[in-house]
């Protein structure tokens, strides 16, 4: 039945499902009593049957009538007559009141009406039967083959199987940018050099970006020339609240022939440490695990560690390399 506009209604909702999840099939009707009614500023309305059906996939079902109390409604208070039509069962037909107080939705479940008191005994199960003959074997169900050819294949059964293994697929795109397993490297294309400062500063080149809560592998070449007097100012910067451990992977301070010990002492994230620089120029190799704290950037941070107006050059062909753990 066509529903009046600007006048209310109530929405009878239902959910039914079988224990693997799957809806029900089947439908509810609700039939009105009276067969017509009248409303002021309607005029009579014909009253007819309202189905709905439960959903295969959801077990859901509603439909929308007029409650029985609508103002201006004649007659008033009577009832429908809820009909259930399970696909797999005996269909149930009760009596329900639709009125206004409900809501504007009400399920079945607040509707249907409790089933009658049947006695208090207690169901006590007999021993077990014996068990029955066993049936007959089934036949043989057709092979895929045997399918394939009914639906028009031609061809042997080796032949069929042969097909069915398809063209070689294109090869895979690997995983790129800040992504676990993936390895970025940044190289410096130019020189840059650094003169009378002891101040860290981010190297023009050698930065990569990172994540919070990313855990990175990060070594890196530095090729270094500069005053031995002044010797490297050096850290591996991360983002505020970094954790993890690195090491310069250079030889220690007042070094002037690359002679030295390697300095691989254990320090944390953007903790400066300085390092010895020769004439003749060295490679610094710094290393280390680094976690970020927040998004950011893993940059390699350098200066003189002792002022001199001699520079110190961090030569083009460095690179700092970092791989995602995880």
């Amino acid at each position: 039945m066509a529903l009046p506009a600007g006048v209310a209604t109530i929405t009878v909702r239902d959910t039914r499902t079988h224990p693997d999840g799957a809806g029900h099939r089947g439908r509810f009707d609700l039939t009105p009593g009276p067969a017509a009614v009248t409303l002021t500023g309607h005029g009579q309305i014909i009253m007819g049957t309202a189905t709905a059906l439960w959903d295969e996939e959801t077990g859901q079902a509603a439909v929308t009538v007029l409650p029985s109390d609508v103002p201006g409604m004649n007659p008033q208070g009577w009832t429908y007559t809820l009909t259930e039509y399970p696909h797999a069962g005996r269909p149930r037909s009760y009596p329900v009141l639709l009125t206004t107080g409900l809501g504007p939705e009400v399920d079945i479940a607040d509707l249907a009406p409790a089933e009658p008191y049947a006695g208090g005994y207690v169901l006590v199960p007999g021993p077990r039967g014996p068990a029955g003959n066993a049936g007959a074997d089934g036949e043989h169900g057709a092979s895929a083959y045997d399918i394939a050819v009914a639906g028009g294949y031609v061809g042997t059964q080796a032949q069929w199987i042969a097909s069915l293994k398809g063209a070689k697929g294109d090869p895979g795109t690997p995983p790129t940018g800040d992504t676990v397993g993936v390895t970025r490297t940044v190289d410096k294309p130019t020189d840059e050099q650094v003169q009378s400062s002891i101040a860290l500063q981010d190297d023009d080149h050698l930065t990569l970006p990172v994540t919070a809560g990313g855990r990175y592998a990060v070594d890196a070449m530095l090729a270094v020339d500069g005053d031995p007097a002044a010797d490297l100012l050096l850290t591996l910067a991360a983002p505020p609240g970094s954790t993890g451990y690195w090491t310069p992977g250079a030889i220690t301070l007042g070094v002037s022939d690359g002679t030295g010990s390697i300095r691989l002492t254990r320090y944390t994230p953007s903790a400066p440490i300085g390092v010895g620089v020769i004439t003749g120029g060295l490679i610094v190799a710094p290393l280390g695990t680094i976690t970020a704290g927040a998004t950011g950037s893993i940059t390699v941070q350098w200066a003189q560690n002792t002022t001199s107006t001699t520079p110190t050059v961090l030569r083009a062909g460095s690179w700092l390399r970092a791989t995602r753990l995880a």
